[in-house]
């Protein structure tokens, strides 16, 4: 188990340095979101438990990726009436016991659809395809097609990935045994748990990633970084493709590679949220 006391830097001068700018990473106990009525899920928790942490400078190749989900989608002239008359009929009266709304949905939308000019042709194309999948019946007979009412639409956010790889090169013997601490720590928190009747798996531990500027807290010039899973950790004991020891046995050199993943997407009413809604720093 980590205590909140087993704080780690390497290299071990970091410790010292006030000066120079770092990550922070530390290792949180998981935590649900409650589900409230609202449908909106609410807060894991501000003051929650660090069960260790660890000091590193900042990597090269720092960078982030925000990333939005679009996708076409075609809608022919006779879908797109019948949904439209129906959702806007349902939206405005509700639904009804029994399927009252939806009869009287129907019937509604039926007159404003056949009331529309080219529609006949547009329902009987549209029918014609369902039952015998070709939908090329209206250009052999009058030479054009439905237009397919084409348009990017937004489908999902997407959860951000970030990865970091260090070169941890041992100079004492207290360096050995930091490097060899903190990749023991990383290896057991992102570890899922059994309960105590073996039944069941506990979610692993979740990671707080923050850039630290030497002199001011907070770095207000790299991106904010929401709760993370580490979603894989790889270590290469021999990253000079050989194997060299010191005399206690501690590797002359380790590689370690992070994988981390945000636990949800970024919003816009976050960065609303920073700085008193300014544009103080670059936001996530």
């Amino acid at each position: 188990k980590y205590e909140s006391s087993h704080t780690y830097y390497y290299p071990a001068a970091l410790k010292r340095n006030y000066t120079q700018d770092k990550l922070q990473i530390s290792v949180l106990k998981w935590k649900n979101k409650e589900i409230k009525k609202t449908f909106k899920t609410g807060d894991r928790g501000r003051n929650r438990k660090i069960l260790g942490s660890v000091y590193l400078p900042v990597p090269g190749g720092v960078a982030d990726s925000n990333t939005v989900s679009w996708g076409p989608d075609n809608m022919d002239p006779a879908s797109l009436a019948i949904a439209n008359a129906t959702f806007e009929s349902l939206n405005k009266k509700g639904f009804k016991g029994k399927g009252e709304a939806l009869i009287e949905s129907a019937k509604k939308a039926g007159a404003d659809i056949m009331s529309t000019p080219g529609m006949k042709d547009a329902l009987a194309a549209t029918f014609t395809k369902a039952a015998t999948g070709s939908d090329t019946i209206m250009t052999r007979k009058q030479g054009k097609i439905q237009n397919p009412n084409m348009e990017l639409l937004f489908n999902a956010p997407a959860l951000r990935p970030f990865s970091f790889t260090y070169r941890l090169s041992p100079r004492n013997r207290e360096e050995s045994i930091m490097v060899k601490k903190i990749i023991r720590m990383f290896k057991q928190s992102m570890m899922p748990s059994q309960s105590p009747s073996g039944l069941f798996l506990e979610s692993p531990n979740t990671y707080k990633l923050k850039w630290l500027n030497g002199r001011s807290g907070e770095h207000k010039f790299l991106p904010k970084i929401k709760e993370c899973a580490l979603t894989g950790f790889n270590v290469n004991y021999t990253p000079d493709g050989n194997y060299a020891t010191y005399e206690d046995s501690s590797m002359v050199a380790y590689e370690v590679q992070f994988s981390f993943q945000e636990l949800e997407p970024v919003f816009n009413q976050d960065y609303s949220k920073l700085d008193g809604n300014t544009d103080e720093s670059i936001g996530y």
